[in-house]
This record gives C-alpha cells, structure tokens and sequence, in this order.
C-alpha cells in the first residue's frame, strides 16, 4: 500500500472516530462487565474489525437488534482498548493494563491486538513476573508466549532457583528447562536436585510428575558415585520417589547399562546422553608443519562469535592424513601417521574416540592394517576405512568398524589399490572419487554399498585429481580442490570444482576456488563447505587459508586463517561445550620431530 493509500485509510479512521467521539450515527452501545459505562459505537466498524462482532450482527443473532449489549466477559479497561484500536489501529499497552487487554482481544477475537498482546507480554518477561505471565500465557493458551516462558527459564535458571521462585512455575516450564541444551553451569547433579526441589514443593499434586521431569535428567552423563548417591538418598527418605516409579528406576538402570558398555555408547544415544550444549562449531585436528617437519595433535575449535580459535584436549598422538568421522556425536580418528614422510611408510593403525561432553579421549581398536592417505566415513552406524598407503605400497583392503564388538573386519576391496582419494556419504551409500593408484591420477567415482558388500563404477569426474576433499550438501556430493600432474611430472593445483548427482549420475562444474588446497580438511556448516588449510602446489607452501562455498549463489569467499599451514589437516563440525580462553598462536612442540628415511 503507497503512502497515498495509508493516508486515505487514516483519513477515514479518523472520521470515524469523531463521529464516534460526539455519539454521531452511532448504531449500539455497548456496556463491559463490570461496570455500568457505556460505549456508543458503530455497528459496521466493530464487525469489520472482529468476528465475534461480524457473527453478533450478521449472524442472525438477537443482539443484532438490540440497541445496549452488555459484553460479561470483557472489563472496561479492556473494552476500552479494544475500541480505541479499531477505531484508531493504536492501542496503548502496559504490564498494568495487559491481561485485560488480551482477555478482550481474545474474546472479541481481535487478532492484531492479541499479537501485540503476546509481543509485549514475551518481551516483558522477569524474575519477578514470570509465573504470573506464565499463569496468563497459560490461561489464554498463548502459545507463543509459553515457548518463550520455557526459554527464559531456561536462560535463567539460576536466577529463579536462588530466588526460589522457580517453585511456583508449572510442571511444563520446568520440564522445558531441564530438557534444554543452552542450560549452562549445572551438573546434571544439581539438576537432578532442583527437580527433585520442586517436586518436593507441593508432594500431593507434583508425584505424579516425578517421571515428566526426571526423565529430562542426563543421568548417564553422571558418575557412578552419582547414581549410587541418588539411589541411596531415595532409599533413605520416608518415601522414595525414585524407586517406587517403574518409569523412573528404569530411568537409573539405562544410566548403569550405558556406562559398563564404553565401545557401544554411540551405538546408544538418546536424548538423556546427549551432550548439554547448543554450542556448534568447526574443528580443526592435526597436520604437519612442513617447514619445520612437526606434527600437531591439536584439536581446536573456531569460535565465530568471537573469531578465535579455542583449544579443546588434545589428541593423544600427533598425526596428519589421518581418517575423521562424526558417530553418535563423537568424534573419531583413524590411521594417519604421526612422523613426516611424503611416502607413507610411517603409517600407524591407531584409532581413538573423542567424547565432546567431558572433554575426553578413549582408544578404540587399532586397524588390521596401516594406513594413511584414505578416507574413512561412517554409514549406517559404522566407520569404514578405505585404501591408502603404507610401508608395503598402495593398498586395496577396506575395514568396517563395529563398536558393538569393537573390532575391525575386512570388506570388499576397492577395485584397485587407492590413495590420496576423497569420500562421502549420500543415503545408504558411500562414494569415493579419484585419487591415486599406480603413480596415476583418476577420475573414477566408486560407490560402495553396505548391504550387498559391493564396489559399483559410477560416471567419471570432469578432471583428473587426488589429495582433494569430498562432502554431501543436500543431494549433490560436491568435489573441491586436490592436484594432478602438468605434464609429465610437475604437479598442479586443480581449481576446478564439480558435483555428482546420484540420481542423474552425472557431474556438473561449479564456481572454481580462488586458491590451491591439497590434502585439506573439509567441513560443511550451516549449508556451506569450508575448505580448511592443506598444501597449494602453485605456490609449493602449505598455506593456513579456509576458503567458503556458498551452494545456493555458487560463489566461493576467503572467511578465517588456521592458527598455521598444516598440510594433512581434518576438519568437522561438531557439538561441543565450549572452553575458556582462546589460542591465538601455534602451541605446537619445540624442534622438529625425526622424519623417516626414504
């Protein structure tokens, strides 16, 4: 609508509102409920702002004849605003005059008040009025305002717990607050106690929440010593809350079985193991530093907020070309090698396991055989470590992880001996595109499928490339970066960028990088892909560059640095609980470390 129009409605209104303000062609009366004051108004006006008023007058109903209407459930303060709204599109709101305002609108039905209604009345949530708002979200089922109740709790738990006043929230805030990831400075302890607190507020009423609220609780995520303190506490008490609850004792029982299965808990994820965090972020582990020939085993995180980089615990071996892979959201890292050679001869087989809620390593089996230069992806619950290199050569030999057994076992081999190749996961299957085999760059794309243990041949890619990365955004695998011979023995940055539709079973080009990276970490994070550090053979350097993908405009962009050039670095994004501090240089060991002998 042009300002030529809105002046007219306005024009209009106002007209109105005279006419209204010395009773002129004023049709019907109406009288709030409590009290005896009248309202002179015009029929048309009100039914054209309201239903209750547009079904009252064109309905049929008696009151359609009738000069006075009392309306019983609307006050006069909140009659009031109503009309001076319809009449004017303002309406002049307070904590003080809210909750008759939206019992009118929402009486009335008068749509756009109730919306300011319930804008106000989220955004004026505090400590001090948060049960009463939530008693009158509650009331008038504002949905809307219920949400954002649950999300102030959640945000200020603390506040409400030292006040006490989170004793008088319902049994749904709470049960909102506990389940929440942002909750930030409690342990699951200390949530367990405040639960427990408020069920103890009011026992004859709230027993029959004990479960609702418990099962919020992450009590695998306590100690043992923890769940032992809270059966023995229960058994203690007069009446125990816990035990005497199926619901809830099986609620303990998941806790102790989770904790004496270590190797299976990806395998075991429920909402009560999950990590209590929103806080995703792009990682970063591993590399060498080819001037000084250092391996890192750092794991750091790049903290967009602030644009740092923050240092989470370590990897337990330095290492570079080695295999990552997310599961059940812990983090995996697979082979590699931990001394620099360019031949892979110093290939290792150990394999850890990164657990982001306590901030720990535990070590999983080693591989059956060493590699470095492959790739590793999970699909379907399980890790698979395909190709590479090591002291023997090329290799052809793919392994598949079960944690539940926690072993390696052998598949099917890749066709022909692999390394320096990409991979990704779209549905059930897993690709892997070019690479290297016998001294020869390829262009192949394999496709592997779990359940008949089968390698298939795809379409080829446009270029010939190794070293490069590969990732899934929605129904495209896009393949970035990597090298490949000019002429006969030169290497070359490949620039050029493609993706593979599974469907079609066709590659189409996209936007080229800007830049050379070889032997990178590849993420994707909020719907684009990072391309994080890695070797550019144009420049012979490794270089501390992340280059960005946008897939929606196919443009690429520079975004941040990695605190050094690391060539063999991994990347992922993953949910962590974000440390203190932040690491804004390279903390990597003094001197360098042996290299192997060709």
């Amino acid at each position: 609508m042009g300002s030529h129009e809105i002046s007219q409605v306005l024009c209009f209104l106002q007209g109105f509102d005279a006419f209204r303000a010395d009773d002129t062609l004023c049709d019907v009366v109406l009288v709030p409920g409590d009290s005896g004051d009248t309202f002179p108004v015009h029929r048309v006006i009100m039914a054209s702002c309201s239903d209750y008023f547009k079904a009252m007058f064109t309905g049929g109903m008696r009151e359609q004849e009738m000069r006075e209407i009392k309306l019983h459930g609307v006050t006069k303060l909140g009659l009031k605003n109503i009309i001076d709204f319809i009449y004017t599109s303002k309406v002049c709101l307070d904590m003080g005059n809210l909750q008759d305002t939206l019992e009118a609108a929402n009486f009335l039905q008068v749509m756009p008040v109730l919306s300011f209604c319930n804008q106000l009345l989220s955004s004026e949530i505090t400590i001090d009025n948060c049960v009463e708002v939530e008693r009158i979200a509650a009331d008038l089922h504002l949905e809307d305002v219920q949400l954002n109740i649950g999300e102030f709790v959640s945000q200020n738990l603390s506040a409400l717990v030292e006040s006490g006043r989170y004793l008088q929230l319902s049994k749904t805030s709470m049960a909102v607050a506990l389940s929440s990831n942002s909750l930030k400075g409690f342990s699951e302890m200390e949530l367990y106690h405040i639960a427990r607190g408020w069920l103890d507020h009011d026992p004859p009423s709230r027993r029959c929440h004990v479960h609702a609220l418990m099962r919020h609780i992450r009590f695998p995520l306590m100690s043992p010593s923890e769940l032992m303190q809270i059966s023995q506490e229960d058994e203690e008490e007069g009446e125990s809350m816990m035990r005497s609850d199926a619901a809830c004792v099986n609620l303990l029982l998941e806790a102790s079985n989770y904790q004496m299965m270590p190797f299976m808990q990806p395998a075991l994820q429920t909402e009560r193991t999950q990590i209590r965090s929103d806080d995703t972020h792009i990682l970063a582990l591993g590399g060498v530093m080819r001037q000084q020939l250092v391996v890192s085993r750092e794991l750091r995180l790049y903290d967009g907020n602030t644009g740092h980089w923050r240092a989470l615990k370590p990897m337990e071996v330095p290492r570079y070309q080695h295999g990552v892979a997310l599961l059940g959201g812990f983090l995996f890292i697979v082979g590699g090698q931990s001394t620099y050679d360019t031949k892979g001869k110093t290939a290792i087989d150990s394999a850890y396991r990164y657990d982001p809620r306590f901030d720990k390593w535990l070590q999983i089996a080693s591989l059956n055989e060493k590699r470095t230069f492959f790739h590793l992806s999970m699909l379907k619950g399980k890790l698979y470590a395909v190709g590479g290199r090591n002291a023997s050569g090329e290799i052809d030999t793919v392994e598949c992880y079960d944690l539940r057994r926690n072993e390696w076992t052998n598949v099917s081999n890749i066709k022909e001996p692999h390394y320096g190749h990409a991979g990704t996961v779209h549905g059930d299957l897993m690709y892997i595109s070019g690479g290297i085999t016998r001294d020869t760059f390829q262009k192949e794309l394999w496709c592997y499928d779990p359940v008949a243990d089968a390698w298939a041949r795809r379409a080829d890619m446009k270029e010939l490339r190794g070293l490069h990365c590969m990732c899934t955004v929605g129904d495209r695998l896009y393949v970035m970066g990597g090298n490949h011979f000019r002429g006969s023995s030169d290497y070359d940055d490949v620039l050029a960028c493609e993706f593979y539709s599974p469907e079609a079973d066709q590659w189409t080009v996209v936007a080229a990088m800007s830049r050379g990276q070889s032997d990178i970490g590849v993420t994707v994070f909020n719907g684009q892909v990072y391309v994080v550090g890695g070797y550019s053979w144009n420049s012979r350097c490794m270089v501390d560059i992340v280059q960005r993908y946008d897939p929606e405009r196919d443009e690429w962009d520079r975004v941040f640095n990695v605190l050094e050039p690391l060539g063999g670095i991994r990347a992922c994004t993953m949910t962590v609980h974000l440390p203190e501090g932040s690491v804004d240089e390279a903390q990597m060991p003094e001197g360098p470390l042996p290299t192997a002998k060709s």
